[in-house]
């Protein structure tokens, strides 16, 4: 097994600019960067690299569905003190435990960038408004429309200080509070 791949350098980059929270259990929550970025599209991952579930140990199964939880409660948090004029309906969470494809990778040596990891995305009233299909729950499917989205949640990057903010305040909530 490798020790590390895309998932593992990008939560490394995050963490070093003090945009990542570290869990309880061997999480690790940081926000995504992707080209369909926007705000409170959050990545949830295992601190040690993990391809599939059945790799996870038993405190990290223990304490995952905990961390979903506080995230959903603090991030619920955050959005009404901070945004109360577009209320924060669901936070959707996807599992696909893929890595980005690079071209050339076959075989083994593809399926060792995998790595286990949640996407909780934020859907706030203004996306749904946004959206042609609103229960849409692939954030994939975002790529043509964050544009049209509120400026508020329109970000530029995981630099953006609308993130940095998120992530410090979700930090600040999180990092201590599974017992």
């Amino acid at each position: 097994m490798v020790e590390k791949c895309d998932c593992c350098d990008a939560a490394e980059k995050e963490m070093k600019n003090g945009r990542l929270v570290e869990l309880e259990g061997g999480w690790r929550l940081n926000h995504f960067g992707g080209k369909e970025k926007y705000l409170g599209w959050l990545v949830l991952q295992t601190k040690c690299h993990r391809r599939k579930w059945e790799e996870l140990e038993d405190t990290e199964l223990k304490h995952l569905g905990k961390n979903i939880q506080l995230i959903n409660i603090n991030l619920r948090k955050y959005w009404n003190e901070k945004y109360p004029e577009d209320k924060l309906e669901q936070i959707y969470a996807s599992y696909l435990n893929e890595s980005p494809y690079k071209k050339g990778l076959k075989g083994d040596e593809l399926f060792k960038q995998l790595h286990v990891h949640i996407h909780l995305l934020v859907r706030t009233r203004k996306i749904y408004n946004s959206l042609e299909c609103p229960k849409c729950t692939l954030g994939w499917h975002l790529v043509d429309k964050t544009h049209e989205f509120p400026e508020y949640l329109q970000i530029s990057g995981t630099d953006d200080k609308k993130v940095r903010d998120l992530m410090k305040y979700l930090k600040g909530l999180l990092a201590t509070k599974i017992e």
